[in-house]
């Protein structure tokens, strides 16, 4: 059973991978972030499935949350921040009006808010700095740079953990973690922050490998380890079923949600 899933996962790598990298290659900046707000609505559906238990697409918090979820990549691919506040803001209006409207019938209001305006916050604000990075300087190069960040973080964590890990990181959210393997995952990214130094990013200061392997690996398994909690809050094992071996679709993005602006911080700052 082990060897199976295990061989799912890469098989699913191996398909995917290929296809992604020729439409990342050949998608103009406008149509990668249509592509993103696509990955951030199936997301969405999937939270809203199983952490607010309702019915999406027919829910209406969803809807209102695909529709901010676009405002959210249009603003990012024009590079409008104002924008991009406003539709935060418009967000909290709106499900803090829902969240009054549902007290005000008798049933629990806060719980309601602070699910659905999470929703906005977590996955189209956090995964549009993808559509940033890719709409700056070097777009491709560093939209590459990110993915592998997380990726390669994400396996160096993997097989650290399961050749070395005796310490664990955090039981209580994901048994699984170690001590080890976070440590892996760190080394993993210093690997890869030192080959785009070499090849695609050769202005990146020496000093800043380091330390931005080390905050890439960081927040991509704090991504992880975060969707573990709202998971086991609410008794979901996995987020969907769409990637074998793989779970859903916010299985696979959750560490490049925190990736992605820890990396753009990097992409702005240097």
């Amino acid at each position: 059973m082990a060897y199976s899933s295990h061989a799912k996962r890469w098989m699913t790598v191996l398909v995917v991978v290929p296809i992604l990298v020729v439409f990342f290659l050949k998608a103009p900046a406008w149509v990668f972030a249509i592509f993103g707000a696509f990955i951030s609505a199936f997301a969405l559906f999937e939270y809203f499935k199983n952490f607010c238990k309702t019915n999406p697409p027919w829910d209406l918090g969803f809807l209102f949350a695909v529709g901010n979820s676009s405002l959210i990549f249009w603003a990012a691919a024009i590079g409008s921040f104002k924008l991009l506040f406003l539709v935060m803001w418009l967000s909290f209006f709106i499900y803090a009006s829902r969240a009054m409207i549902r007290f005000n019938q008798g049933k629990a209001g806060f719980d309601l808010l602070a699910k659905e305006a999470l929703s906005v916050l977590y996955i189209p604000c956090l995964l549009s700095s993808l559509v940033l990075a890719r709409s700056s300087e070097n777009g491709v190069t560093w939209l590459f740079f990110i993915l592998f960040l997380a990726f390669i973080s994400d396996t160096g964590a993997f097989y650290a953990g399961k050749t070395f890990g005796k310490h664990k990181l955090i039981p209580n959210l994901s048994p699984n973690k170690t001590v080890e393997g976070a440590v892996g995952s760190i080394v993993a990214d210093i690997v890869v922050v030192t080959i785009f130094k070499f090849t695609l990013l050769p202005n990146l200061p020496w000093v800043i490998v380091p330390i931005l392997a080390a905050s890439a690996a960081i927040a991509t398994q704090l991504g992880d380890l975060f969707e573990s909690m709202l998971k086991r809050s609410l008794d979901v094992k996995d987020s969907g079923t769409i990637f074998p071996g793989h779970g859903g679709m916010l299985d696979r993005i959750d560490g490049l949600l925190f990736t992605g602006p820890v990396a753009y911080l990097f992409l702005i700052s240097f």
